[in-house]
């Protein structure tokens, strides 16, 4: 009896199945985290950039990991 394996350059797919969920949550809590961190330090900054910096770092950096999981 042959067990099937899976291809030495496939991908299991079903690992990025609630990747989508994962960012939502990820994005909405570092949307907060950035706002509470502007509030604290508003008088060294005018503008709000927290808010901003760290959903773009954690989206850059979830995107490279996938992408280095996904090179074949």
């Amino acid at each position: 009896m042959k067990v099937s394996k899976t291809p030495k350059n496939g991908t299991n797919w079903v690992k990025f199945a609630g990747l989508a969920s994962q960012w939502a949550i990820a994005l909405t809590i570092l949307l907060f985290v950035g706002a509470t961190i502007d509030k604290k330090c508003i008088s060294y900054y005018t503008t709000p950039i927290f808010i901003w910096i760290l959903p773009f770092l954690f989206i850059i950096i979830s995107l490279i990991s996938i992408i280095k999981q996904t090179k074949l």
